[in-house]
């Protein structure tokens, strides 16, 4: 499942459109931990690792999930008000600010098929919070790079997931056209039926 955007994918965790009853895939920091071996930002050896390290220190687990969702929430906030034309507020730009010297600490050049690649250093003991230090990373590179004018929130009225309109004219309109544009088409298609009162 890794994508160009692992920020984009760890906003989607949730369901955005339903705020007082969101679907949230992070129930616990196992649930984490699965979502970032299932995004490819740890390979099952680390998440083992990590789960091993947090079933020894529950209260450092349920520390990160809590940093985990704060740091979704921010970056939701920040990237729904560019996908909208909007300036983000300031202190969220902060947040986003504060994570980043903790993710790039561990970030490092290692020798990759003859040739070197960035890479965490996180050691043998990874810290808990090594899933969030990819998803920081991605959100800094995104946001610094040119597809960020392609940014877009979707606009079915019941999702509010973000996407990069990768299409040649920046026409797409819903995050993913075989569910929320299809379940759009058929909602028009409806009304345009309805017999007029």
């Amino acid at each position: 499942m890794e994508t160009r955007w692992t920020c984009l994918e760890f906003v989607r965790t949730v369901g955005w459109a339903e705020r007082d009853r969101p679907d949230d895939e992070f129930t616990c920091y196992e649930a984490l931990v699965g979502w970032a071996e299932r995004a490819g930002i740890v390979d099952p050896a680390v998440g083992r690792r990590l789960l091993g390290r947090a079933a020894t220190v529950p209260q450092e687990g349920a520390r990160v999930l809590e940093e985990a969702i704060a740091l979704r929430e921010t970056l939701y906030r920040i990237f729904a008000a560019v996908g909208q034309g909007q300036e983000p507020e300031e202190s969220d730009i902060e947040t986003l600010n504060a994570a980043l010297p903790a993710a790039n600490r561990w970030l490092g050049i290692v020798p990759s098929s003859g040739g070197f690649e960035w890479d965490w250093l996180e050691g043998p003991e990874p810290p808990l919070d090594r899933i969030l230090w990819p998803v920081v990373r991605s959100a800094a590179d995104l946001l610094t790079s040119d597809e960020l004018r392609r940014l877009k929130l979707c606009r079915a009225h019941d999702c509010g997931w973000l996407f990069v309109d990768g299409s040649r004219n920046r026409s797409r309109r819903w995050c993913d056209m075989s569910d929320c544009g299809n379940r759009a088409k058929a909602r028009r298609f409806r009304e345009r039926r309805k017999p007029e009162a």
